[in-house]
């Protein structure tokens, strides 16, 4: 039987962290889901309605276990969460806001544990690095991108792993 460490799984679980909380801390709802094609233009140009938040996966790595016939690992799915928030006033002040919905960003994400289905618990997530979102015309000085991994236990069935 496979565990529910599905990285859609951490994703989902992921997405519902986010908005069950962020909306308080922050102090204004903010437009949360996974990255998807509605988030672009006709010229694939990223276009978010403010405030925003996007889940993408990036990467997983897989360290194998104690187990021989190589059915458990540990797992760190990685993702990116591009925010993005806007100001009239100024582009400096968008930017100011853009650190402002970050900061609320990352203050649930710390140490938090994802539920996941079956009532498992992820580890508690790992806030890598916050960076500036660069694009093929450079960084785009509004848009900001937490990278996080969750860490936790992947079991799969087995099917093709048959003893000799």
């Amino acid at each position: 039987m496979s565990s529910t460490f599905r990285i859609d799984y951490v994703e989902a679980a992921l997405l519902t962290l986010l908005n069950t909380n962020l909306a308080a801390a922050y102090g204004s709802p903010v437009n949360i889901d996974s990255l998807g094609e509605d988030d672009f233009d006709e010229n694939g140009q990223l276009v978010l309605q403010p405030p925003s938040v996007r889940v993408r996966f990036v990467a997983d790595a897989y360290n194998t276990l104690r187990d021989s016939r190589r059915l458990t690992y540990q797992t760190q799915p990685e993702f990116d969460l591009l925010c993005f928030e806007s100001s009239l006033r100024s582009k400096a002040d968008e930017r100011k806001q853009t650190l402002v919905l970050v900061a609320s960003v990352i203050d649930q994400l710390a140490g938090a544990r994802l539920n996941m289905e079956d009532s498992y618990k992820s580890m508690p997530i790992t806030i890598i690095d916050v960076r500036l979102v660069e694009t093929e015309q450079g960084p785009v000085d509004q848009l900001f991108s937490i990278r996080i991994s969750v860490e936790g236990l992947a079991q799969f069935s087995g099917v093709n792993a048959q003893l000799p």
